[in-house]
């Protein structure tokens, strides 16, 4: 079985492009932007469909 790389637009909106993956979307760009535990934080995203 042969995956589709994260990193390529179609696969990164599989992943975290829908409302049932909404917080592991948050988490994800808390960890990316070294947001986790400040005042930064994020803590709601809106998902836009294309």
């Amino acid at each position: 079985m042969q995956f589709i790389s994260p990193r390529t637009d179609f696969a990164f909106k599989r992943i975290f492009g829908s409302e049932n993956s909404k917080k592991t979307c948050i988490s994800f760009l808390n960890a990316m932007l070294d947001f986790t535990g400040t005042e930064k934080e994020i803590i709601d995203v809106e998902i836009l469909n294309q």
